[in-house]
């Protein structure tokens, strides 16, 4: 659940509570002092990193930690088990790249392919029911932090379908913060300054979505297709 909201499954919500002791512990190496940054020291943290080149996005990354300001999008990363993208540049627009998300919702893995625009250090993605502008954060070597603002559409039905009891408009703005790497782990030092850029953002608490590593990514191709 990486852009948008995507693809139907029915069931119920899961919560990093049921995962065992895993997400304790992760959680834990997330914890920080209780003094807050100052803005010089949240400065370079969350200034917005050049996209005049966008190879430095390409390639496969797995979704690993994420915030939303949203309690629809909350409740969609808790439906969450696994997802990651492949970015790769366009074979037919000069100057965009092709978004390939390879998720697993609650069991079953759903796959959809997106072309993204650039204006700026902004990049823009459309889907039929949702738009999302986001820009890149500094962060750990082969990690992508993305700062991502989505107007979602049509929720309602989406909302009904999945048997999600929301109260929620049917249009909405949503703010997320989500790091992505190569790997499908990281490094204390990692988390402790994906932290410190999420408090300086504004999130507080535990993240939203923590990937669990016993949970298995989706191969390539083998989801439900979701339209754009």
């Amino acid at each position: 659940m990486f852009f948008f909201l995507a693809g139907v499954v029915e069931g119920k919500l899961k919560r990093c509570d049921d995962i065992q002791g895993w997400c304790v512990s992760y959680r834990s190496a997330l914890v920080l002092s209780s003094s807050a940054l100052t803005p010089e020291e949240c400065k370079p943290l969350v200034t917005p990193l050049s996209m005049e080149d966008p190879s430095v996005m390409y390639g496969r990354v797995n979704f690993l930690l994420g915030y939303t300001s949203h309690d629809v999008y909350k409740a969609f990363l808790n439906l969450t088990d696994s997802s990651w993208v492949k970015i790769s540049a366009s074979p037919v627009r000069s100057g965009e790249v092709v978004m390939l998300q390879e998720n697993r919702m609650n069991g079953t893995c759903m796959t959809s392919t997106t072309n993204v625009t650039f204006e700026g250090n902004t990049a823009t993605v459309e889907m039929a029911n949702s738009t999302s502008s986001f820009y890149l954060l500094p962060s750990c070597d082969g990690c992508l932090v993305f700062v991502i603002n989505s107007t979602a559409r049509n929720t309602k039905r989406l909302l009904k379908l999945l048997k999600i009891d929301i109260d929620a408009s049917d249009e909405f703005v949503a703010h997320s913060l989500y790091l992505l790497g190569k790997e499908s782990t990281l490094k204390e030092p990692e988390l402790e300054h994906f932290k410190q850029q999420a408090t300086c953002l504004g999130f507080s608490g535990d993240p939203d979505f923590i990937y669990n590593p016993e949970k298995s990514f989706c191969a390539e191709g083998e989801g439900i297709k979701i339209p754009n």
